[in-house]
């Protein structure tokens, strides 16, 4: 029997059923959200049965009203049999009980390739991969504090001081100084030219 996506979704259930919330087929396009626990032995299946040897991403999305807040979306690709199968989990208690760090089993013992893709979901998200051989930030600098994928992220951080930039920075907490920005389109763009600039700020920028 050909191995397709919509049977793949059928032997994911008989098998475990215990680990499938839903499915769902949005024009042609198979999911399957999965609960958590039961991530490594579906994904440990579906790479050595089923032959989905192709982990071509993995994302976040973030429903900050939603309780659980987030999805963890897997795509999958079996080569041989020309399909592709897309994983869902759902984790996070919601803003309003402040987890800071939901937390799901890395998959990198079953596709390596899982390495750099979960880290840039913890960057960006703050969702811990609980089994990574090395989870750190890998798109903003080690001492950030927050992760700028989350819908409640300031949208420009806070408008500094000199001789701050006006960017975003790392915090913890209110600095104390400036205020919060939002990007309008009548706001100042980061690197656009201003009455007064440090010398020993933006290396590079122009005095206009």
């Amino acid at each position: 029997m050909a191995i397709t996506a919509t049977s793949t979704v059928v032997m994911v259930r008989e098998k475990f059923p215990q680990a499938v919330v839903e499915t769902s087929d949005f024009r042609g396009e198979q999911t399957i959200v999965l609960r958590p626990g039961h991530l490594v032995a579906v994904c440990t299946y579906l790479q050595k049965t089923l032959r989905y040897t192709f982990l071509s991403s993995v994302t976040a999305v973030d429903w900050l009203e939603r309780v659980p807040r987030y999805d963890v979306v897997y795509h999958l690709l079996s080569i041989p049999n020309q399909s592709e199968l897309r994983l869902k989990l759902r984790v996070g208690e919601g803003h309003k009980k402040r987890e800071d760090h939901p937390a799901v089993p890395s998959v990198t013992g079953i596709w390596p390739a899982a390495n750099w893709y979960e880290r840039e979901v913890y960057d960006l998200f703050g969702i811990i991969f609980t089994g990574h051989p090395d989870l750190r930030r890998i798109l903003m600098p080690m001492d950030w504090t927050t992760h700028p994928l989350r819908k409640d992220y300031p949208l420009s951080g806070f408008d500094l001081p000199e001789p701050h930039w006006g960017g975003q920075v790392p915090y913890d907490v209110d600095p104390g100084v400036g205020s919060q920005t939002m990007r309008t389109p009548f706001s100042r763009e980061l690197n656009e030219s201003r009455s007064k600039i440090s010398q020993d700020q933006e290396p590079g920028t122009k005095k206009t």
